[in-house]
């Protein structure tokens, strides 16, 4: 019985709409532009979302490096700028210690220096590392195995080389197994990296040699101390407090007095993606002005056709209210016939939405992404539209006088 009482609910508010001709499809239309803006801008964020967490996958998660800074010549040492050498073993082992929240660190050495295998060289980029650093750095190891601990502690003179090297040296065939001399030292290479290719700032990550940490500082760069330190954070919330603690901690360590500058620098790992999240800050602002803005049209389209519904209506109104409908089942009648609107100008809008982000991802390039949440979340806007501007409307109805109501018919 309620199931036929909806059924036929809704047969006549659809032959109400229907019958209100143009300025339903004028109120449609303004719901369903307001949607597909909605749609459209959902869709942008979302797309930057994943290319932020692509470059996350390609980069390491939750990452900044500590990198040795330029310091003014001390008096003896000449005038000028020079690489500071402070920056040591030591500190990796006082900052797990006096800071809660790294996960690892990574201590790098690294420069460039030629590689030779038989007739074949090139100048490339040679690190000195843990073996955390392809973990963290999420390299693959295509053939052979990656450096241990073990290579690190007894100064192995091993190598694992990079794709873009193995073609250059050897034509793009494993290296494991050769003899590479590196700045006229011999390597023997136990593993080869998986393809990477060119991160977001423009380094081909393909281009390197890979060796322990321990034997780059003794036997090939002749140092004690390193070239940066890569930090990863349990947490990204973590991040700026983290920051700033190393600050303070590598400060106290280096011995640096109040008045005197950092002898290191801290760098987000992806300042690139940073400029792109600034750059694009206006682009989002006014695509959710945009979305505002046809969204109040949108609704300020159904108040006008739910008004102007119930103005040519008054007397089917006053007929109800005689044979006995209340003033709230009047209320509710057309607040449901605006919502019924509002609800198909939604779906024209995620049809006319998804058909504008396809024709933008192909012509623009942009990164956009449809997610099942923006679909629903649309729908739902699109029904609380109706539901806010078919109200006060659907109120105004609910009061009307039968008698005058009649009296007009």
């Amino acid at each position: 019985m309620l199931s036929t009482k909806l059924k036929l609910q809704l047969k006549i508010m659809v032959l109400s709409l229907r019958k209100s001709g143009t300025r339903s499809l004028l109120g449609l239309g303004s719901v369903g532009l307001g949607i597909a803006s909605m749609m459209i801008m959902l869709s942008l964020g979302a797309g930057a979302e994943r290319e932020l967490e692509a470059i996350t996958d390609q980069m390491g998660k939750n990452l900044f490096t500590v990198r040795a800074a330029q310091v003014v010549g001390l008096p003896g040492r000449g005038a000028g700028w020079y690489t500071s050498t402070k920056l040591k073993s030591t500190d990796v082992a006082i900052l797990h210690e006096q800071i809660r929240g790294i996960h690892r660190i990574v201590p790098i050495v690294e420069g460039s220096f030629q590689a030779k295998l038989d007739r074949e060289a090139m100048v490339t980029t040679v690190r000195g590392v843990t073996p955390a650093f392809l973990e963290v750095r999420n390299f693959q190891v295509e053939e052979g195995r990656s450096i241990d601990e073990q290579d690190n502690l007894a100064r192995s003179r091993v190598a694992v080389v990079g794709s873009f090297v193995a073609k250059q040296l050897n034509d793009g065939f494993s290296m494991v197994g050769e003899t590479i001399w590196i700045g006229g030292t011999p390597f023997e290479v136990i593993g080869q990296l998986a393809e990477k290719g060119v991160n977001n700032e423009g380094q081909n990550e393909d281009d390197q040699i890979v060796i322990p940490v321990e034997t780059a500082l003794r036997r090939l760069f002749n140092v004690d101390y390193l070239t940066r330190l890569l930090v990863q954070v349990e947490d990204k919330g973590q991040m700026d407090a983290v920051e700033d603690q190393t600050r303070e901690v590598l400060r106290k360590s280096h011995d640096l007095d109040d008045e005197v500058k950092d002898d290191f620098e801290i760098l987000a790992l992806i300042r690139a993606n940073q400029i792109r999240r600034m750059n694009s800050a206006f682009l989002e602002w006014m695509s959710q002005l945009f979305a505002g803005v046809t969204l109040a049209i949108g609704g300020a389209g159904v108040l006008a056709v739910t008004y102007l519904n119930i103005k040519d209506r008054t007397p089917e109104i006053g007929l109800r209210m005689a044979i006995g409908a209340r003033r709230k089942d009047i209320a509710a009648l057309f607040v449901a016939e605006a919502c019924l609107l509002s609800l198909a100008g939604g779906l024209a809008g995620l049809l006319v939405g998804g058909a504008a982000i396809l024709i933008l991802q192909r012509f623009t390039g942009w990164q956009m992404a449809i997610e099942p949440e923006g679909l629903t979340t649309s729908l739902l806007v699109s029904l609380l539209l109706g539901l806010a501007f078919g109200v006060l409307p659907a109120m105004k109805a609910s009061k009307v006088m039968p008698v005058e109501a009649l009296r007009d018919r």
